[in-house]
């Protein structure tokens, strides 16, 4: 009996030191033994293959990322649906959620990792579609870690809706045999109109003193036509008492004058029945004292100065290069068929460049009144963050 008990010993030691081995391998280093794993061992596989699962390069395709611009209807007809998917290697993402531009609606992609878009083809834009959230985003079922969550956090495709353009000639330039002369045209579709680069309004500026001659800081100055059918207001005026606004004053009309101060608390006018009138064609500096006591500001010098400033505010459609900053060229402003000429060095347009086109909004000092076929240096029309680029022009010409 007790040759059998410590027997009954031993066997019961043998199997508790098993079972510590076995819940040991979970810290341990894997056995190099070619036995079968334990359940144990097993049970933290699928971390371990999901890791390896979700590796690859992340891409966020879309089906169509250039649109060809085309004017708003009211039907909708103006906008368009399109697909993309999101994946990391081969495997779908779903459960993402993608933003598209600087839209707040979520977009939810699905198993597949695909996802839908409308795009407004009446824009003229560059859009960007990205990832901006992965709070409940798998892959093959799995969670997605920390690395793999960065990458796919940064990554962004941009849609561009633009305007066609074709190349018609490509000539040596008379002035520089260095450069060539790229004569281009921009295309609409039948019905549209493009406003190409022109004056929209003029500067209104000046200075709002108090009594004493010193600037006043927060003042706001508006102009409103005495019809009342339109107004402008200005920024606030800085610590020099400076302010701007922008306006298209109508011919043989007249104009209210009005300053507000302590955020819009005190009112200052001109005399009853008196209006200002602002030269047309022309941006005006006008330089306001607001009286000591009272509301009425006096319309004559020196509490009311106004001088004829060169300069205007210009807007519309221009084109340009996709080249390294360093590089110079210029361009002409677009005639009203969308005409242009780009002067860039031949060794450059040899590259096969790509265009962009910005609608550029921009105050122009000087007397000289831009038009179609003024040339304009390349630094003067570098493109903003929303507008097209990589446009591939149509070779019609030479």
């Amino acid at each position: 009996m007790k040759m059998l008990s410590k027997s009954a010993v031993f066997v019961l030691l043998a199997a508790s030191l098993a079972a510590c081995s076995n819940n040991n391998e979970n810290a341990a280093s894997p056995s190099s033994s070619s036995e079968a794993p334990s359940a144990s061992a097993s049970a933290s596989a699928p971390a371990t293959a999901s890791s390896a699962a979700i590796s690859g390069e992340v891409k966020l395709e879309i089906d169509q990322t250039m649109y060809t611009l085309k004017q708003w209807q009211e039907d909708g007809s103006h906008t368009v649906d399109s697909k993309g998917k999101l994946l990391i290697g081969d495997q779908p993402v779903a459960h993402a959620i993608i933003h598209v531009g600087d839209s707040k609606r979520d977009i939810e992609t699905a198993e597949d990792g695909s996802f839908d878009m409308i795009i407004d083809q009446s824009l003229l834009s560059q859009t960007p579609v990205r990832v901006v959230s992965l709070d409940n985003a798998t892959v093959a079922g799995q969670p997605i870690g920390e690395a793999t969550a960065e990458q796919l956090l940064s990554e962004t495709t941009y849609i561009n809706v633009y305007y066609p353009i074709e190349t018609t000639e490509v000539v040596p330039s008379a002035k520089d045999p260095s450069q060539v002369e790229v004569h281009g045209r921009v295309i609409s579709q039948p019905g549209d109109v493009i406003s190409f680069f022109q004056i929209d309004k003029y500067r209104v500026g000046g200075i709002v003193k108090d009594a004493d001659g010193n600037p006043v800081k927060g003042a706001d100055v508006w102009l409103d036509r005495d019809g009342g059918e339109g107004f402008a207001k200005s920024t606030p005026t800085d610590e020099n008492g400076r302010y701007y606004l922008y306006y298209l004053p109508e011919e043989e009309e007249g104009t209210n004058l009005t300053v507000t101060t302590d955020n819009g608390s005190k009112r200052y006018t001109l005399p009853e029945g008196r209006v200002y009138h602002i030269p047309d064609g022309t941006s005006v500096d006008i330089n306001i004292t607001l009286p000591r006591e009272g509301t009425e500001i006096v319309d004559k010098p020196p509490t009311l100065v106004s001088v004829t400033e060169p300069g205007a505010m210009y807007t519309g459609v221009l084109v340009g290069l996709n080249v390294d900053s360093e590089v110079n060229y210029t361009v002409t402003i677009p005639d009203k068929d969308g005409n242009f000429v780009i002067t860039v060095p031949k060794t450059e347009w040899e590259k096969n460049p790509t265009f962009f086109e910005t609608k550029m909004t921009k105050y122009v000092e000087g007397a000289h009144i831009l038009t179609w076929g003024d040339e304009l240096p390349s630094s003067f029309i570098e493109p903003g963050k929303n507008d097209p680029r990589g446009i591939v022009p149509e070779h019609t010409g030479a």
